[in-house]
């Protein structure tokens, strides 16, 4: 009897530590995106004789709440409510004097989401643009479709 109780609680303990292993896992890979955006966009910009952009935290931030947002269905997707995220921003950076955004959804990872941006005038105008910070959010829905933004301003 105590041994079926042991075992039953120690099934259960270790389908806990699973489903924990589980909810980290996730949003590293995500993480991991957001670093391989960065170190494509800055490379192209380099191969294009721009200067590289610096990752700044709080634009990270205010990336994944809109990437989030998006994936929640809480706003569409698109830029809507650029002016409060950059309004926002500004108050969080007060020597920020321009700002833009990418957003993207449905590539599978970030060289796919990148080059649906380089394919895009306005996303590439962006990418190649007098900035010098960025930050990058990554979010996936509940049906796994992965959601993009990327926020660029620049500081003097």
């Amino acid at each position: 009897m105590m041994r079926g109780i042991f075992i039953k609680r120690l099934g259960l303990m270790a389908l806990l530590l699973v489903l924990q292993v589980a909810a980290i896992a996730a949003p590293r890979g995500e993480r991991q995106i957001e670093k391989e955006i960065y170190e494509l966009i800055n490379e192209y910009r380099e191969k294009n004789g721009l200067p590289p952009l610096q990752y700044d935290e709080a634009v990270a931030d205010m990336a994944a709440r809109h990437s989030r947002r998006m994936a929640d269905k809480d706003v569409p997707f698109g830029h809507t409510g650029f002016q409060d995220r950059y309004n926002a921003l500004k108050k969080e950076l007060p020597d920020m004097t321009a700002g833009a955004e990418n957003v993207a959804y449905g590539a599978d990872d970030a060289a796919e989401a990148v080059e649906l941006w380089l394919h895009s005038a306005g996303h590439k105008k962006n990418i190649r643009g007098n900035f010098t910070h960025t930050g990058i959010g990554v979010v996936r829905d509940s049906d796994g479709r992965l959601y993009f933004t990327q926020l660029f301003v620049k500081l003097q």
